[in-house]
């Protein structure tokens, strides 16, 4: 089985780390090369949020999750997202982020000013149309040159994506140092578990065997983890127990011959 080059495997390894003072791994969770990592994200947080025994308050992840769905999800949470945004990968002269969406009043506006009219809700989000592109100065490089009319999808949580963007082009110095942290402690664990416990290739077929693969390596990463925290602690512990040495006697000769002077000199 080939192994790509980023966060998939053939079948993917999606591991979410906790607790990242220590870098302990709370949640595996193995699904086929077809699952998109925005579909499992809220699910895996709200099962960590179990574990741990505790509200989590940011989630750090790479690029791949910088999605309407998962900001908003995790707005919804109260969870902080420090997840940069990706670029538009809409190849349109005039690509969605020109338009301008009014959320509170669900209008949706052209470059030019003019009102799409929203028709339905689609499984990808909200379905807006216009009716007026014939004269539009811009419709050489919005339109396609079999289309007539502009035709636009809103995802689902679109205005929680626009906040996510405009909060990381002024990401703080704290932002940017999970961000950091995540690079190395987050997927450096993939890295880790690829190069040092042969997580980069499955040892047999199926996915239910890649996922006990899956989950005695991060077993194994678990306890690595744990002897680093619990070792120091124990080495103090025997040491302060240890049997104190016994005090040096006084050498009897060199006690009698400091009392022989003391006593010529009275």
């Amino acid at each position: 089985m080939k192994s790509r080059t980023n966060f998939f495997w053939t079948f993917v390894v999606a591991v979410t780390l906790a607790l990242a003072t220590r870098g302990v791994v709370l949640d595996v969770v193995v699904t086929t090369g077809a699952a998109s990592e925005r579909e499992t994200i809220e699910a895996r947080v709200d099962e960590v949020r179990g574990i741990g025994g505790g509200e989590s308050e940011t989630v750090t992840a790479d690029a791949g999750y910088a999605y309407a769905r998962v900001y908003g999800g995790l707005e919804r949470r109260g969870i902080d997202a420090v997840i940069p945004v990706r670029k538009d990968p809409s190849r349109s002269r005039v690509p969605l982020r020109r338009f301008r969406y009014d959320a509170r009043n669900d209008i949706l506006k052209c470059p030019r000013g003019k009102v799409l009219r929203f028709l339905r809700v689609t499984g990808r989000g909200r379905f807006f149309r216009t009716s007026d592109c014939a004269r539009c100065p811009l419709r050489g490089d919005c339109l396609p040159s079999t289309s007539i009319n502009k035709e636009v999808v809103i995802p689902h949580d679109y205005p929680a994506l626009l906040r996510a963007r405009r909060r990381h082009a002024r990401w703080s110095e704290d932002d940017r140092r999970l961000n950091r942290r995540h690079l190395w402690r987050s997927e450096g664990f993939h890295g880790e578990a690829k190069t040092w416990h042969g997580l980069g290739r499955a040892a047999r077929r199926g996915l239910d065997n890649m996922k006990i693969q899956a989950y005695l390596t991060a077993a194994a990463i678990n306890l690595k983890r744990l002897a680093a925290a619990v070792l120091p602690v124990l080495w103090a512990t025997l040491v302060s127990r240890a049997v104190p040495t016994a005090p040096l006697r006084a050498n009897p000769v060199h006690t009698l011959r400091t009392e022989l002077r003391t006593t010529a000199a009275a």
